[in-house]
């Protein structure tokens, strides 16, 4: 490791403290944003909404390495804490990987999740998921371990279909130096209690509302042996929601009024995007234009507080 990464070593920090960690998904730079600023440490970036968002595509591993790296690098660069990286299965073979940490630690990663399923992928979800033999995974993951220039965090996913294996892979993944672990698509507390207990170190478990592992509280999840709860869907599912509910309303009535209740105002969301611009680095320039009397400077943006203004009488234009 011979350059520094200040978020992965925040994640790092974050990993060594008694607490546990919610960890919310995020598809795009604005949701990232949002997840920020609803107070969450960390933001991890779901390659499950990448892909819906940016492709409109299941996630079955269309998304390119190169669109993963452009939209992490896009999402680091709003964030003021760690971004955990959903890599897929890294994109190809040893060689693959290698590249994938290169240019996901160049983009901003603070981790990244690495997976041993076969090409095409599945969401960790679904039926039909299928595994590489492990010691091709393990050399997939040995590289990725070696690879890093940075304290970047590397997380070892497996898909594994039946419980023994996936335990049995979760182990070999610590024991190899893995930062963390993940046996996905967990189905029952049972199960849950095995891998909390039965798998060293730090574990994810990732709850998906719909999805085959049992929606317990965090606190509880944390107890069975669970660092970090990955809450990976339901900043997309409850924004694809509320947009199908309020545009579809809109559609019927055909009045803009109708669905006001349901939407930020346009002072508040442009106050919300111009606050956060003028924090980022670089963004300095245009602070001080924007701080500059109206009558000599070119450009004029005021970052409104987020919180709802004063009501005002009077005509709008």
């Amino acid at each position: 490791m011979t350059s520094t990464n200040p978020m992965a070593d925040r994640l790092r920090h974050l990993l060594a403290s008694p607490e546990g960690l919610e960890l919310p998904g995020c598809y795009d730079v604005l949701s990232a944003m949002i997840l920020e600023r609803a107070g969450f440490p960390a933001v991890f970036m779901s390659g499950y909404g990448a892909a819906a968002s940016f492709l409109g595509n299941p996630d079955i591993g269309l998304t390119s390495l190169v669109e993963t790296a452009l939209i992490t690098k896009n999402v680091a660069a709003a964030l003021h804490v760690p971004l955990v990286v959903d890599a897929d299965n890294g994109y190809g073979d040893e060689d693959s990987v290698v590249r994938t940490v290169l240019e996901l630690e160049r983009a901003g990663a603070a981790a990244i999740i690495l997976e041993d399923q076969v090409f095409p992928k599945r969401c960790g979800h679904a039926a039909g998921k299928s595994v590489i033999p492990l010691d091709r995974y393990m050399r997939k993951l040995e590289c990725a371990l070696e690879a890093r220039q940075t304290s970047l965090v590397i997380v070892a996913r497996t898909d594994a279909t039946t419980m023994d294996e996936g335990i049995r892979r979760a182990k070999c993944f610590a024991s190899a130096g893995a930062d963390v672990t993940l046996v996905d698509g967990l189905p029952s507390r049972e199960a849950l209690q095995r891998v909390g207990s039965e798998v060293p170190g730090h574990k994810i478990i990732n709850l998906i509302h719909g999805g085959k592992t049992p929606l317990l509280p965090s606190d509880e999840l944390h107890d069975l042996g669970f660092k970090i709860v990955l809450y990976s869907t339901p900043a997309l599912y409850t924004a694809a929601r509320a947009m199908l509910d309020s545009m579809s309303r809109l559609a019927v009535t055909r009045q803009l009024g109708s669905i006001s209740d349901e939407s930020i105002a346009f002072r508040d969301f442009q106050g919300m995007l111009e606050s956060a611009y003028f924090q980022r680095r670089g963004a300095g320039g245009l602070a001080r234009i924007a701080e500059k009397p109206a009558a000599t400077s070119q450009v004029r943006l005021h970052a409104a507080s987020f919180a709802p203004e004063e009501p005002r009488t009077g005509s709008h234009g």
